[in-house]
């Protein structure tokens, strides 16, 4: 199990620690809402552009890659990582409806996935214009988000079975487990793009003509 994608969750969890401390009031707690920060709650991001809410009241700011605002969004941990004293429990809710919502970020995850995969820009337009559980806002998903429901404490698959299909006929060793995210490779804008393994839970990047895998969010 590669221990690039853990060091993300422990990041994360520092970074909202530390942000959250200092928070104006209205921000939510990063550490998922148990005291933490000026007002508590549970903040909940949106992604893309639009804001992200945090507290009892109020918009922090646009979700931007310049505002440091986004540190306060609560990052999932395994249990393994929780008792090693980390915070937020990962914890889904099974929609029956072929959604899953992580109950800590407030994420709505399509829960089986294509069992074809396709390009970059076919993935973008297959979230675009998914129709799922009376929801039509689904979007692909930012690469911290996909990390998200990685389980550290686990491999093949890297995520909670009981809720996630990662899709029929995985053959270890293959590409079949590589989800698209929305984020671009800073060194190739518009040739390379983040994934995410969700074998024994790799990052990775890939050319957008490539064919992978799509998970869609909202």
């Amino acid at each position: 199990m590669s221990n690039r994608v853990c060091s993300v969750f422990v990041k994360l969890a520092l970074l909202s620690v530390s942000f959250t401390v200092a928070a104006p009031a209205g921000c939510g707690g990063g550490s998922g809402g148990s005291g933490a920060g000026s007002t508590g709650g549970t903040t909940s991001y949106t992604g893309g552009t639009t804001a992200y809410t945090g507290g009892a009241s109020g918009t922090v700011g646009p979700a931007t890659s310049l505002d440091p605002n986004w540190a306060e969004w609560p990052m999932p941990n395994s249990q393994a990582d929780v008792t090693a004293g980390a915070p937020n429990l990962e914890s889904y809710t099974d929609n029956a409806d072929g959604t899953v919502t992580d109950n800590v970020t407030g994420l709505m995850w399509q829960q089986v996935v294509p069992q074809d995969t396709r390009t970059y820009a076919d993935a973008v337009a297959y979230c675009s214009t998914l129709a799922l559980a009376g929801h039509s806002d689904w979007r692909l998903p930012s690469v911290i988000e996909l990390v998200s429901i990685v389980d550290c404490g686990q491999s093949v698959p890297s995520m909670d079975g009981s809720y996630f299909s990662w899709g029929i006929g995985y053959n270890p060793g293959t590409w079949g487990v590589m989800f698209w995210s929305s984020s671009p490779m800073v060194e190739s804008p518009g040739e390379l793009m983040w994934c995410v393994l969700f074998d024994y839970g790799d990052t990775f990047f890939e050319d957008v003509s490539s064919a992978v895998r799509v998970r869609c969010v909202r």
